[in-house]
């Protein structure tokens, strides 16, 4: 360079962050005076362990590092081997500032993950044509995972970083109780398009859908073209019904815009599935799944409309044959349900329920307040999430347990609560009525209302109870079990200690209540057992830990 020649400050530098690593205080004031002149933001650390902690920082995006070899707690080497495998979620240019310029410590930088070399003492005109190096690389790599990361055709994410990110807010949304929804939609009839203009026609009203869609979003939000005419957006921190306000008006936006074509100008309708993450919903691929599930609804139903996971709840599939109102006949939740004998309260702490489930095999629990309300749920997995803290005793229920439920009315048909979790990958949903608890129903209690009912009377062989002497076998089985675990009780009163009393208490009385059940099915059969082993489980009272 010319002596005396200015050097222009580089456009593309604006808001680039710099950290500058190097323990002598003389170089970090010169190399971050000759960036902030270039318009780089320039942080500086003194040695390792401050780089660590300063990079560790939300509120940084570092794009450069400028490391010195030696520091004093460690080398530069160390430094950069830790950004490329732990710190660093992004690309990082990292030049190494050094006196050591002999080819094997080069090499020994280059291996490490360094990316270029800067030797000491530092010149301001190669400092500034290094980082303009690092600059133009930086920018070839932001181009080529846009180019990865971006549907070609919308320019929305792929799915797969849709997943990526989607995955992290899940997370988050678990560990601080927020809401979180997802929302699917596609566009109605879209082959028809296809068919009738040419598929380029197709490309272009996905391509307008896409605008309006990305334009309808918080920065916040996460969205994607999910695949072929459908889309997908995750709206953290917002509930079903807010969500279903945003996706009635992006529904309207779609339908409202006219999306010119070569032969013709057009209007598109589509159909929304919109889901919000429920305390049964032990994975992310559970609201997904649970949301499309609402979008076949919609797209049943009509088309053209946002159907919610509170509609596809209450949703009965058409059954032209009769058969399945035969099977379930005038059948309810509460005649299939488990009652509820044991629940916990909020300020319980989570070492003490921890000790209760292992005690009793109890894998969950409905969390309800002084006036027994319910007012939540907690689970193994949601106390295995908070037992390795420090202070497990401390910590209550109340901090750990989840808040949205999926909870059915006693009197609700009991084909729609098949229906629903036929469709979806939930297993069990609660039962309760004016805020209180009365049961569980799952999977298995379906199947064993089914077993105890329509299977038996329509004669299925290998069925007990298919007989008389069924029935009687049956009727002595369950009544000496009931006898034993009640002796059992008795035993365990006198032995055990007044603290152990009430979990021994209430996990020997759900043993009972399931022989009981027994005994009623034997003796009379039909929905008329259930609802006696209702009105018995009623009868014993919810047991409160």
């Amino acid at each position: 360079m010319t002596p005396g020649t200015a050097i222009q400050p580089d456009a593309d530098a604006t808001r680039s962050q710099v950290l500058v690593v190097d323990d002598d205080r003389l170089i970090r004031t010169l190399i971050r005076e000759f960036l902030t002149r270039e318009g780089y933001e320039v942080v500086t650390a003194e040695n390792c362990r401050e780089a660590l902690e300063v990079l560790e920082e939300e509120k940084h995006e570092f794009k450069f590092l400028v490391t010195d070899w030696e520091l004093p707690d460690g080398s530069g080497i160390d430094l950069i081997r830790h950004v490329r495998h732990v710190v660093s979620s992004h690309y990082m240019y990292i030049v190494m500032a050094t006196s050591h310029g002999n080819r094997e410590n080069l090499t020994q930088a280059l291996n490490a993950g360094a990316d270029d070399f800067l030797a000491k003492p530092i010149d301001r005109g190669e400092l500034v044509a290094r980082m303009r190096s690092g600059q133009r690389i930086l920018a070839l790599e932001t181009r080529l995972t846009h180019l990865a990361n971006s549907d070609l055709l919308t320019g929305l994410p792929t799915r797969r970083v849709f997943e990526d990110m989607v995955a992290k807010e899940w997370s988050r949304a678990r560990r601080y109780r927020l809401p979180l929804s997802c929302v699917i939609f596609d566009i109605d009839y879209f082959k028809r398009i296809n068919d009738v203009h040419g598929h380029a026609s197709g490309d272009q009203v996905l391509r307008e859908v896409g605008r309006v869609f990305a334009d309808s979003v918080r920065k916040s939000d996460i969205i994607c073209r999910y695949g072929g005419e459908e889309f997908c957006a995750v709206l953290p921190e917002t509930s079903s019904s807010q969500a279903c306000i945003w996706a009635e008006n992006l529904r309207k936006r779609i339908a409202e815009t006219e999306i010119i074509l070569d032969s013709a100008v057009v209007n598109v309708t589509s159909s929304f599935g919109v889901a919000e993450a429920m305390a049964e919903m032990e994975e992310l691929d559970d609201l997904v799944e649970i949301a499309d599930q609402c979008l076949i609804e919609a797209k049943q139903k009509g088309r053209n409309q946002v159907v919610s996971f509170n509609k596809l709840q209450e949703s009965i599939n058409s059954d032209s044959t009769g058969h399945l109102d035969l099977v379930f006949g005038g059948a309810v939740s509460a005649d299939a349900m488990t009652p509820v004998v044991s629940t916990v309260t909020p300020d319980s702490s989570v070492v003490e329920i921890s000790q209760f489930f292992l005690n009793y095999r109890i894998p969950s629990a409905p969390v309800v307040d002084n006036d027994g309300n319910l007012v939540g749920i907690v689970s193994e997995k949601d106390l295995m999430s908070v037992a390795c803290r420090p202070n497990p005793h401390e910590i209550t229920i109340g901090e750990v347990m989840r808040k949205n439920l999926i909870c059915y009315p006693p009197n609700i048909p009991l084909r729609v609560v098949w229906e629903f979790l036929n469709r979806v990958s939930i297993r069990t949903v609660l039962i309760s009525e004016n805020g209180k608890t009365l049961g569980v129903l799952s999977r298995q209690s379906i199947l064993r209302w089914l077993a105890n009912t329509t299977w038996k009377h329509n004669g299925i062989p290998g069925l007990e109870g298919d007989t008389a002497n069924g029935s009687s076998k049956r009727l002595e089985v369950a009544a000496k079990l009931l006898s034993e675990t009640s002796r059992q009780l008795t035993n365990d009163v006198e032995v055990r200690s007044e603290d152990e009393h009430a979990a021994m208490v209430i996990g020997t009385v759900s043993k009972m209540q399931d022989l009981m059940t027994d005994l009623l099915e034997a003796v009379r059969g039909g929905s008329d057992t259930c609802r006696g082993a209702t009105a018995l489980g009623a009868a014993f009272g919810a047991t409160e830990l």
